[in-house]
């Protein structure tokens, strides 16, 4: 992908370094939708990274991509929508493995992940980075591909979900080069790509409400919405301040 240009208008409050609540959950596999082995994940430049020297697209790995399934573990109001029978789908914004059982999930901005830091993509995540994700994840509802609360719609595809998924990856691993290995994925990516460009064109917002990140050290984190109104998540979505942002990222 070449670009992804932004322009919001409503913006978090700055990144506090602290989870808003946290809520125990365990991957639930049987329910998430893959398309194997759909991306490469190569290094941009050469370098040294945990002591480890990597020359300009050497290989990180091969991944499977699209949309993974959870399920609550635990009392507790889970919501409406997907989380309302306690499931609930979402993206990843790191490589690190899942792991099995019952984890505890911290819920934070996406500018203060990955846990642990630093990711794949350097030093953390950053604030532009949130907001190219949410341009993302806004442009994938805009086209009808998943809900509001990242549920799968009725007709998406398993390469439309890789698709948002890769995208994802490309905003956030500022390090390495994310390479669809299929044409269809590719030309899904494209289809997001055009409409984030249009969705700013045309001044249509590109927030997405509630679009923050479940973060655990010792598993994948995961894009999660908060639902509502589940009083541990309690004024969470009233946080918020109003500026401008505008970044044109090259690939």
């Amino acid at each position: 992908m070449k670009k992804c240009t932004v322009v919001v208008a409503a913006v978090v409050a700055a990144s506090s370094g602290l989870a808003f609540a946290q809520f125990d959950a365990y991957y639930d596999g049987s329910q998430s939708r893959l398309v194997g082995g759909a991306f490469d994940v190569t290094w941009a430049s050469a370098g040294t990274y945990d002591g480890v020297a990597h020359s300009t697209g050497d290989l990180i790995g091969t991944y499977g991509a699209g949309s993974l399934a959870y399920t609550y573990d635990g009392p507790g109001d889970r919501g409406a929508g997907q989380y309302a029978d306690g499931s609930f789908n979402g993206f990843c914004i790191e490589l690190q493995s899942i792991a099995g059982g019952t984890r505890t999930y911290d819920v934070i901005e996406i500018a203060d992940a990955p846990n642990p830091a630093p990711g794949l993509g350097g030093d953390g995540y950053d604030i532009l980075d949130q907001i190219e994700v949410k341009a993302v994840v806004a442009a994938a509802i805009d086209l009808g591909w998943i809900n509001n609360d990242l549920s799968a719609s009725g007709a998406v595809s398993n390469g439309q979900l890789a698709a948002i998924q890769g995208m994802i990856w490309t905003m956030v691993f500022d390090d390495a080069v994310v390479t669809a290995n299929y044409g269809f994925v590719a030309g899904y990516m494209q289809d997001i790509q055009d409409r984030i460009d249009f969705m700013e064109l045309n001044g249509m917002g590109q927030n997405v409400a509630g679009l923050r990140v479940m973060a655990n050290a010792d598993s994948q984190d995961q894009l999660y919405v908060v639902p509502l109104p589940p009083a541990a998540f309690a004024g969470l979505l009233t946080l918020g301040g109003l500026g401008g942002f505008s970044r044109l990222r090259r690939r």
